[in-house]
């Protein structure tokens, strides 16, 4: 004896057409993920899509729209920034390979020398101290004593946006260093080292980068941005052969 077939209101007739995605708006997207993340605002967000890291979609009056993707990789971002401590260019590397799961763990060994180097380019201020604060997730006292030590540039005396991208990563792993008791006070010597570094490489590229011909220049600029890289590199690598010693 044949039995009829069960269907529920579930089920959805042949050939019927998949329900459009359901697209959340920038403060959907912090309400949901803010349980998790306690310190992910509005202004964090857009800096994370300034830095290049979400790219959500825009309807023609110009608002943000998130899909469910665009979510989980914010997920993984803020996974990678809380847990690893990764700079954002790390992790924008790691999405752009595969190499980051969408719970915020690396699929890789990271045991290899993080490559990848800023731009030299020269960077415009376009975050004003207030908003500084909110998106770096740190007070304003903090990014104060940040530029008494010359860690991120010092504020100037006319209102307006004076920090750049820049600032704010070096205010984000800064305040992580200080959960660890790394205050910004024990890192001075790092930024005169960082200036004494900055003056050699200067040394080595100034005839090109004073010369008034565009060629000679333009190698000049090259050539600091390489040595950059290089020493860049040797220092990492330098860091971690003290610290594998420790272990």
């Amino acid at each position: 004896m044949n039995r009829p077939v069960r269907t529920s209101a579930t089920d959805k007739p042949a050939g019927a057409k998949p329900q459009p995605e359901r697209l959340l708006t920038i403060g959907q997207v912090v309400e949901q993920l803010q349980n998790e993340f306690a310190d992910l605002s509005i202004t964090k967000v857009r800096y994370l899509e300034d830095r290049g890291l979400l790219s959500p979609v825009r309807t023609p009056g110009g608002y943000r729209k998130y899909s469910a993707s665009d979510v989980r990789r914010l997920r993984t971002v803020l996974a990678l920034q809380r847990d690893e401590y990764l700079p954002l260019e790390i992790i924008r590397e790691r999405l752009d390979r595969g190499t980051a799961s969408v719970l915020g763990r690396p699929l890789s060994s990271a045991a290899a020398p993080r490559g990848g180097s800023p731009s030299l380019k020269r960077e415009e201020p376009v975050y004003t101290w207030e908003e500084a604060c909110e998106a770096a997730g740190v007070d304003e006292q903090f990014l104060r004593i940040l530029a008494e030590y010359r860690l991120i540039h010092r504020p100037a005396p006319q209102s307006g946006a004076v920090l750049t991208d820049s600032d704010l990563e070096i205010a984000r792993i800064c305040n992580l260093l200080a959960r660890y008791g790394l205050e910004p006070r024990n890192l001075r010597l790092l930024s005169s080292s960082v200036e004494r570094e900055a003056a050699l490489l200067e040394q080595v590229a100034t005839p090109g980068l004073r010369s008034t011909h565009p060629d000679r220049r333009e190698y000049g600029e090259r050539m600091l941005e390489d040595l950059g890289a290089l020493l860049s590199q040797l220092l990492h690598l330098l860091l971690f052969k003290e610290l594998r010693d420790l272990l």
